[in-house]
This record gives structure tokens, C-alpha cells and sequence, in this order.
């Protein structure tokens, strides 16, 4: 199946970053690796948002917490530095234990992104080592692609 690429008005929140001179590689653009290290660093303030704080548990004592399961990812522009970057979030598909998270890496100002993924999530319970059903937090904000 082919992936669509989602225009900036199709993501429901979004963050910001800036490039780094050390993010460049020896072409002059951003480093591939850069746009998923990225994502790493600034998915907590989505999960932030979705839970409208950031008091709530996280990590190796969480009793349901997303666990990434997979990735696609999609290059499509170059970006330089310096940029500014806005990253976009919307969730697009849940099941019975996973679900799907769409994000994008876009230069401010442009509507088409530079960089796409699919981050499939599966819900867990750190504690006690197993899958768990994914919970209302997560299906009140799906917005599955048309």
C-alpha cells in the first residue's frame, strides 16, 4: 500500500525544532538520521498533549505506555541548515493493542513536509511485561486518513 503524503492542515499538533550546524552531512543537507532523532526527542510533548499535562507516568513504571513496535519512513525534500522546523502529529489508525501515529517534519512555512513516518505503537505495561488494550486517551484522538 502506498503511503499518502499528509499536508500540514492534516495534522492535529505540533511542535517545534531548529537544525543544528553539526546536523548537516557531507552533501550540505540534514542528515537522515537527524529527522528520527528528532521525533525521539519530542514525542513526549505529544504524549504531553495528549494527556493535557505532563504529570502522568512514564517509562519503565508506566502501567500503559506506548511501545514502538515499527517505522516507515519517507524522505521526500532536502532540508539545509539553518532551519526552522515545525513537526506535526496525528493519530491515524487504532486497533485492538497498537495504534498509528503519522508524523511529519516540515520547514516553517511550507505546507509540504520534507520528512514523513508511520510510527506503529503497540500499548504496554511496563510492569508487568505484557501488551494491553489501547485505551480511550488514545481512540478519542484517532483521526484516521481519508
Amino acid at each position: 500500500m502506498k503511503q499518502r503524503i499528509l499536508m500540514r492542515s492534516e495534522y492535529d499538533f505540533f511542535n517545534t525544532a531548529s537544525t543544528r550546524w553539526r546536523d548537516m552531512d557531507g552533501l550540505g543537507h540534514i542528515n537522515h538520521t537527524i529527522y528520527l532523532g528528532l521525533l525521539e526527542t519530542k514525542h513526549k510533548d505529544f504524549i504531553d498533549h495528549l494527556h493535557g499535562s505532563n504529570e502522568h507516568e512514564f517509562g519503565l513504571q508506566s502501567t500503559a505506555a506506548g511501545l514502538l513496535a515499527s517505522m516507515k519512513v519517507m524522505y521526500i525534500k532536502q532540508v539545509r541548515h539553518p532551519a526552522e522546523l515545525d513537526i506535526g502529529y496525528r493519530i491515524t489508525r487504532v486497533g485492538s493493542k497498537s495504534y498509528d501515529v503519522h508524523q511529519a517534519i516540515f520547514v516553517k512555512g511550507d505546507d509540504d513536509p520534507a520528512f514523513q513516518s508511520i510510527h506503529t505503537f503497540v500499548m504496554f505495561n511496563f510492569v508487568e511485561q505484557k501488551s494491553i488494550p489501547v485505551g480511550d486517551l488514545i481512540r478519542n484522538n484517532l483521526r484516521e486518513i481519508k
